[in-house]
């Protein structure tokens, strides 16, 4: 569910930057593959890793 909750909020705060990226879908793409890339890189760590190496 929180998960869920923080994806709703990473597109309610990058919505107003939406008209602006539109211009330059290139630069969106790569700020959309920054964000959840990181994301995925959290879930990962969190998921797979032993807590014993953070």
């Amino acid at each position: 569910m929180a998960a869920g909750c923080d994806i709703f909020l990473i597109d309610f705060l990058l919505r107003p930057f939406a008209k602006i990226y539109q211009k330059m879908p290139f630069l969106m793409m790569v700020i959309l593959l920054l964000v959840y890339g990181i994301i995925g890189y959290v879930v990962f760590r969190s998921a797979y890793m032993n807590g014993e190496q953070h």
